[in-house]
């Protein structure tokens, strides 16, 4: 994920640490290792102050972007694999995420509470303006589900993959989603 201004990159994977890296030279800034499992997301608050990281042992972890110091652990997010994980754009203080246990959950970043969970599945991807947010896979379901992002309420399912789908992708303007399915087939719809 880049830092809002684009200067820092962050990275994960199955090193167990996330690296702020400065985008310009490349060279790593700072490491993030007090993790128990592999990183499989990344996401910087709106503000670039700070930094979640997702696992796929279940956790959630919010990070000070420029100290590195361990803000917020919610250990059993998701109970099992947490796909993605990004601040709400308007605000610094709501994080929303996915998992293998086929949620979408919404989370209070200052108590760590959970604000809405709803069924959802397995990845998500959000709206540019952060009002929407899109769901695909898991379930062995070809749909692909629109939720509204401040109240977990589901907006629309959009239907016509014959497999389940993988990963799901909104155009900037938000008026255009498409899914990609294990099929090799892709699929667009107007989003508006």
């Amino acid at each position: 994920a880049f830092s809002p201004c684009g200067q820092t990159l962050a990275t994960g994977g199955g090193a167990f640490t996330v690296i702020l890296w400065d985008a310009q030279t490349g060279k790593a800034e700072l490491m993030l290792e007090k993790l128990t499992d592999w990183v499989t997301s990344v996401s910087f608050s709106a503000d670039g102050a700070r930094l979640a990281s997702a696992s796929d042992g279940g956790s959630i972890r919010v990070w000070d972007a420029i100290t590195g110091a361990l803000l917020r652990a919610i250990p059993d997010a998701h109970g099992s694999l947490v796909t993605w994980v990004q601040f709400a754009p308007t605000d610094g203080r709501r994080l929303a995420s996915s998992g293998y246990d086929n949620t979408l959950k919404q989370w209070d970043i200052n108590s760590g509470a959970m604000i809405s969970s709803v069924e959802g599945d397995r990845f998500a991807v959000p709206s540019p303006d952060g009002r929407t947010i899109a769901t695909a896979g898991g379930h062995c379901v070809a749909n692909v589900l629109l939720f509204d992002a401040a109240t977990g309420a589901l907006r629309f399912r959009m239907v016509g993959h014959q497999d389940s789908l993988f990963s799901a992708a909104l155009s900037p303007d938000g008026s255009m989603l498409a899914a990609g399915s294990f099929a090799g087939t892709c699929k667009v719809w107007d989003s508006s």
